[in-house]
């Protein structure tokens, strides 16, 4: 009976010892499981950082911030100007522009109310909305490539009644009242950010009459 007594706490013991190593293993395998999650909370710190810093250097080795507008991208240059009557008095001035897109990229122009169109004052280069231009129709500007567009000017006019040397002078000063005081004229394509000088220097004038006065 005394030996049977005396080995029962070292039973006891060893059932504690056991207890004892797994909370051990247990403890273990949750720090090795803290110390994954930490590796993997780091490299995905790392990697944030690095898509930060590529994006940042993209930005400043181009020159231009997210809000600016790029006005390299398409050249207008002007090709005609043409006076067209609407009624015996009225008139609008069409100004023919061809762009060039440089970029590798087709460009479309929507004539929406994504695009704004002003005119840059000679005096001190101030843009200005008090002259409203028009966009003719929407253009397709393939990569690499030259298309034609049209801006329209609509104003109060005395169509002259007959084509002499008289009635040319008399268009010809109609235009050069359109665009006095003016440098260009600004497009500002708000969907692409592109931002597009259309100088008002006049070329050769042509004058299209409406079917009403051709008769």
């Amino acid at each position: 009976m005394e030996n049977l007594g005396a080995g029962r706490p070292e039973f006891q013991g060893t059932h504690f010892a056991h207890r004892g190593i797994r909370q051990g293993v247990v403890n273990s395998a949750n720090m090795s499981r803290r110390k994954s999650l930490l590796g993997v909370s780091a490299v995905i710190c790392v990697i944030a950082v690095a898509v930060v810093v590529i994006q940042y250097r993209r930005v400043t080795s181009s020159g231009n911030s997210p809000n600016s507008w790029n006005e390299g991208a398409i050249k207008g240059t002007l090709a005609a100007v043409r006076v067209r009557e609407l009624d015996p008095t009225h008139a609008a001035v069409i100004f023919f522009y061809d762009l060039e897109n440089r970029t590798d990229t087709d460009y479309r122009l929507a004539s929406g109310p994504s695009v704004v169109i002003m005119s840059r004052l000679q005096s001190n280069g101030i843009l200005s909305g008090d002259q409203q231009i028009n966009l003719d129709a929407a253009a397709f500007v393939p990569a690499k490539n030259r298309t034609r567009i049209a801006l329209e000017i609509t104003h109060a006019f005395d169509w002259p009644t007959q084509r002499d040397g008289a009635g040319e002078r008399q268009l010809r000063q109609f235009v050069a009242d359109e665009v006095s005081g003016l440098t260009s004229f600004v497009l500002f394509d708000q969907s692409t950010h592109y931002q597009i000088e259309l100088a008002t220097s006049s070329p050769e004038l042509q004058t299209e009459p409406s079917s009403s006065a051709q008769n």
